[in-house]
């Protein structure tokens, strides 16, 4: 994006330009001309954008709010959206359960048309 829009005026030529139907660039590129013009679109489109993404937030803020009600944050969204839990109260970081209800609970391991990747993902939910 910013990156591609700076390299125009960065690595462009007069030769290049003078191609593309502009025959008195006189040094454009050269005196730095074309990346001016380059930023200024940068900026323009910078702005543009923070002003309408404002907009949409403030609406939405004002509208239906950003964020869910607490308790159901505190519940998780997954429960309070879906009615069940998509972790299964597995704590990636800790590597454990964490709590005594899903240390003794065990999974029921189907074969998927012999796929040994879907296997080997769900073969550590055996010992969970």
């Amino acid at each position: 994006g910013a990156w591609g829009l700076m390299c125009v005026g960065i690595f462009c030529t007069d030769e290049n330009i003078q191609y593309a139907g502009y025959p008195n660039v006189n040094d454009a590129c050269g005196r730095g001309e074309q990346f001016a013009v380059q930023l200024v679109g940068l900026l323009a489109i910078t702005a543009w954008t923070s002003v309408m993404a404002g907009l949409t937030f403030f609406g939405i803020k004002m509208t239906m709010g950003l964020r869910v009600a607490e308790d159901k944050e505190m519940m998780g969204m997954d429960i309070s959206e879906h009615g069940g839990d998509g972790f299964m109260d597995y704590d990636a970081l800790k590597g454990q359960a964490q709590n005594d209800k899903l240390a003794g609970a065990t999974a029921v391991v189907e074969q998927r048309n012999g796929d040994p990747s879907y296997n080997n993902q769900v073969a550590p939910l055996e010992t969970a």
